[in-house]
């Protein structure tokens, strides 16, 4: 009895000390300011060891202690109603990166724990934490590979460019996460009012050749203006117990003509409870504040990427020369 119960303590211990497991982020460069590098790594460090508690005792996010903005919380809530995060190290190390709007750490190992039943997609996943220019947390999302994030930013051809694509790989991922959370209050402020939604499917439409009957696969597109498109996804953000979006490759073209227009085509894997498909995804961007701070999208489009038993023709896929621009 008296073994049992000392094999009893020190598991109580045990877990009670794996609880309480501190997660540390250090700053290897990007920043010169010594006391913001300081208040940078606490603040993140604070939050990675608050995610990995909460997963661990399946609890619900203590924030108020942490320095976020509101913005930042009522996001980070909303991901975690669908996914809680367990960091994959106690020590980690990343360089920071300067953007528009402050600062951001990127490529913070974790493990994705699906709170939906169903889901079948990578659990090995990585963080991007955005903070302001005073070292707040303004953001937390699920990053893009390390491949597509330079691969979009080397093609930068002068300084403006190379800014706005840094700019428009943060928007991505946090437009990504706004499925993810159904948050159709942030897409609302991204998309213009003006927005042209465009969704296409493939119908398999009745062909008579040398009198045999046959059925032509075809894409019918419908288009939304962003009211209906929005009051659509609240429809299915309701349908779903979770989403998940992903990219696995992304494409940043400037406007040839005009400079502040980008064209963005995302190949998207769209899971959710009810529904799964795979498709491009094209978005027209415009920069047209002086400090690039509050792009909007003019234009969402999505296609299938197949077309019957082939793969959607390059030349078919939605593009930037594809849309007039007053």
């Amino acid at each position: 009895m008296k073994r049992l119960i000392t094999s009893i303590a020190l598991l109580f211990l045990c877990t009670a000390w794996l609880s309480a497991q501190n997660y540390k982020l250090r700053i290897r460069g990007g920043i010169e300011d010594a006391s913001l590098k300081q208040k940078m790594e606490a603040n993140v460090s604070a939050l990675l060891t608050e995610l990995s508690q909460a997963t661990k005792a399946g609890r619900l996010l203590r924030l108020q202690q942490i320095p976020m903005t509101d913005e930042a919380k009522a996001s980070l809530t909303r991901l975690w109603d669908s996914y809680h995060f367990l960091c994959d190290y106690t020590d980690n190390e990343e360089r920071c990166l300067t953007d528009v709007n402050g600062y951001e750490i990127r490529n913070i190992p974790v493990t994705l724990q699906p709170m939906g039943s169903g889901y079948t997609g990578e659990t090995e996943k990585e963080l991007t934490i955005s903070l302001t220019r005073n070292g707040i947390i303004s953001g937390v999302h699920m990053a893009l590979s390390n491949n597509a994030f330079h691969n979009v930013v080397n093609k930068g051809i002068d300084v403006t460019d190379t800014r706005r694509r840094l700019e428009i790989l943060n928007f991505v991922e946090a437009f990504r996460s706004y499925y993810d959370e159904k948050d159709t209050k942030s897409l609302r402020q991204v998309f213009s009012d003006d927005a042209l939604i465009i969704t296409g499917r493939v119908i398999k439409r009745r062909s008579f050749k040398n009198d045999q009957l046959s059925m032509k696969p075809e894409i019918v597109y419908n288009k939304k203006n962003k009211e209906q498109y929005l009051k659509s996804l609240e429809s299915t953000f309701q349908r779903n117990k979770y989403i998940k979006v992903s990219f696995d490759s992304i494409n940043v073209v400037r406007h040839p003509a005009k400079p502040n227009f980008y064209g963005v085509t995302l190949h998207q894997n769209w899971k959710s409870s009810t529904y799964e498909d795979d498709g491009y995804v094209f978005l027209l961007w415009e920069f047209s504040d002086e400090n690039d701070e509050h792009p909007v999208i003019h234009v969402r489009t999505w296609q299938p990427d197949r077309f019957g038993a082939k793969p959607l023709p390059k030349k078919e896929i939605f593009n930037v020369n594809d849309f007039f621009i007053p």
